[in-house]
């Protein structure tokens, strides 16, 4: 109990119009990831709909994330759908 949000409860949340409700989505989704938890579903929710925000501080924590998400695997087709938007991951 008081944990941090499921993979399901962040996905729902990126997914919000409030940027507010995003970003505190988008630092669970970082700190479960910090903490070692494995978050794939999230990756395509990010950028979906993080990218194109014009919420500065979103686009902070969207970089930030983009440094936490795993890269020692092979490139996934969301990864390769970020690349080609002009995102680095």
């Amino acid at each position: 109990a008081g944990g941090l949000p499921s993979e399901e409860e962040i996905a729902r949340d990126l997914e919000s119009n409030d940027a507010e409700i995003k970003k505190h989505a988008l630092r669970a989704a970082i700190m479960a990831m910090l903490g070692g938890e494995a978050l794939p579903r999230i990756l395509m929710q990010v950028i979906r709909f993080c990218i194109n925000s014009d919420d500065k501080q979103l686009k902070k924590l969207t970089m930030l994330y983009w440094e936490v998400v795993p890269k020692y695997q092979e490139l996934t087709q969301e990864e390769i759908l970020a690349m080609a938007s002009g995102q680095s991951v």
